[in-house]
């Protein structure tokens, strides 16, 4: 019971000593009063890591390569000699296969020109793949905001000649691919 009083009167003082603006100690009286309330409330880190947003980490090299490979990866199946796909039924397979790698609205032109789903399974279309980024050679990675990151190459090749490609990576608890353009 002494320390329920002691609690409400811990609440009230730091509520009128906010609304007079009373400094306690702090540099600024509604932190001061308002720091008071808190650390009587039971306010704790887990809260506080509630409130704030997810910070991405930064994008390193290494995870720009990991995912353009896995997307390449996941794009090129390995087909039998009619060009089924072996290790998939569906085009919804495939589309649950890319989500960890890449927003939808990336991978999903690459599904429906690449792929055709037929009573008996899923069928690739026999031909070279897009132009696409060479992890050994170099680019350059932009930061747009926070949570975007713009990386840009230049390449060249016997059979699409020369080409830029840029890819978005966007942060929403991971790195993911948000938008490929070549040109």
């Amino acid at each position: 019971m002494k320390k329920l009083v002691h609690t409400s009167l811990v609440t009230l003082v730091s509520a009128i000593l906010i609304i007079i603006g009373i400094n306690i100690g702090l540099d600024h009286p509604l932190e001061s009063a308002t720091a008071v309330a808190k650390s009587h409330h039971g306010s704790n880190a887990e809260q506080k890591k509630k409130e704030e947003p997810i910070q991405p980490a930064n994008l390193k090299d290494e995870k720009v390569k990991e995912l353009m490979q896995k997307f390449m990866d996941t794009l090129v199946q390995d087909t039998d000699d009619t060009y089924k796909v072996k290790n998939m039924d569906t085009k919804e397979e495939l589309r649950t296969a890319f989500e960890s790698i890449a927003e939808r609205e990336v991978f999903e032109p690459f599904i429906d020109y690449y792929f055709n789903e037929k009573g008996d399974g899923l069928y690739i279309l026999p031909t070279e793949t897009p132009p696409w980024f060479v992890a050994e050679n170099p680019y350059d990675m932009v930061q747009l905001e926070n949570n975007l990151v713009r990386v840009k190459q230049e390449n060249e090749n016997p059979l699409q000649g020369k080409y830029t490609i840029e890819i978005d990576f966007v942060y929403d608890k991971q790195w993911k691919i948000s938008n490929i353009a070549i040109s």
